[in-house]
């Protein structure tokens, strides 16, 4: 099974703000709304049309795309498969053969190519995003296969938002200059929204933090007391030398080196305050697979030599899922959402429910642009 960590983020920002004595005062919207119209706009489109600004403009910026989406009408949450890529269509990938040496010349280097059996290809991998409108948060679920960039999917979406999607009383001005270095023209757009009275300037906004479990920070403040040793059981990998006579050595080299997994348990004494045990439990979190046997982080009380694992005493937020068949590199959003809404209670049981969004007021924030 493949085990997908949740991580929640609450929604700080996310709709129409206006500025109000140096402070941004929201008007209007909500992430319902916006998902909603991202899902309408990504609709039909071609993949390589998902992304809303032009690349070749913003090569250092994060590529981010929409390869599959799924909504719950009964919840109206919503999961985004999203796909990072990497480089560009210049082929700008490369690897280190893992034989390399430390300190070796580049010639270890290998260049991925961007085509795939005579296709373009967007070397990347998926991103999983799950949106809770009444809980007023998002979460990212990452796989083996996967990753996660909170910051640059929000902005990605209030990029599609100003770039690509209607509303009805937004305005776009649009300046144009020459750059003085190649005589290329710099077209500059200012897009701006106005109240429903069209008295205020309005600007979008879709900011978000991480979102900590009231049960995980009991659980950190609680066992910070208790505990007198780390206890961790990890696998590690190590090749074997053959003293053997000239001839063996040779056959070893064209067979390549023999390499062999073992198991190694570490106890170490320790004094931990409460945030150090909260970011053990993160990284617990993230790497422990309830199916592997060995694997794991635990710990002891003064006086006791039993020892006790993380997973029997944190919340854990995370589902499982059959690994990827074949040559599938990611999950249907359909896939990932129906596993979401089943342990949906038990997943959200920290998370207060049908509160309303706290729209914050922010003094002097800058906009992602």
């Amino acid at each position: 099974m493949d085990k997908g960590s949740i991580s929640f983020f609450e929604v700080k920002q996310c709709g129409f703000y206006s500025t109000k004595e140096h402070k941004s005062v929201y008007e209007e919207g909500s992430m319902e709304e916006i998902i909603d119209n991202f899902c309408v706009w990504v609709k039909n489109r071609d993949f390589n049309q998902t992304i809303p600004w032009d690349t070749k403009s913003h090569p250092r910026r994060a590529q981010i795309y929409c390869k599959s989406i799924s909504q719950d009408p009964a919840t109206k949450d919503t999961l985004l498969v999203l796909w990072k890529r990497f480089g560009d269509d210049s082929g700008k990938v490369s690897g280190i053969s893992p034989d390399a040496k430390v300190g070796s010349d580049t010639s270890d280097s290998i260049k991925i190519d961007p085509k795939v059996k005579g296709q373009s290809a967007f070397l990347g991998q998926p991103m999983y995003y799950w949106f809770i409108p009444n809980r007023n948060v998002i979460a990212s679920v990452n796989f083996t296969h996967s990753s996660a960039m909170t910051k640059d999917v929000c902005d990605y979406l209030k990029r599609c938002l100003d770039y690509r999607i209607d509303h009805q009383r937004k305005k776009v001005n649009e300046s144009e200059s020459v750059n003085p270095n190649n005589g290329a023209a710099i077209i500059r757009k200012f897009i701006t929204y106005m109240t429903q009275d069209n008295a205020r300037a309005m600007r979008s906004k879709f900011h978000v933090s991480t979102k900590e479990l009231n049960s995980d920070k009991a659980n950190a403040a609680r066992l910070a007391q208790r505990i007198s040793h780390i206890v961790v059981r990890d696998t590690i990998t190590t090749q074997k030398s053959d003293e053997k006579d000239s001839f063996f050595n040779l056959w070893s080299k064209v067979k390549g080196k023999k390499t062999f997994s073992k198991h190694v348990e570490i106890i170490e004494e320790a004094t931990l305050s409460e945030a150090e045990v909260s970011e053990i439990i993160k990284v617990h979190d993230a790497e422990y697979d309830p199916l592997d046997k060995w694997n794991n982080v635990g710990f002891r009380e003064a006086g006791n030599d039993t020892t006790r694992w993380f997973n029997k005493y944190v919340s854990r937020e995370q589902i499982l899922l059959a690994p990827l068949a074949g040559d599938d590199t990611y999950y249907p959003a359909e896939t990932v959402l129906n596993e979401l809404i089943r342990l949906r209670d038990d997943l959200l049981i920290q998370i207060p429910s049908d509160q309303p969004a706290e729209q914050e007021d922010v003094v002097g924030e800058e906009d992602a642009a």
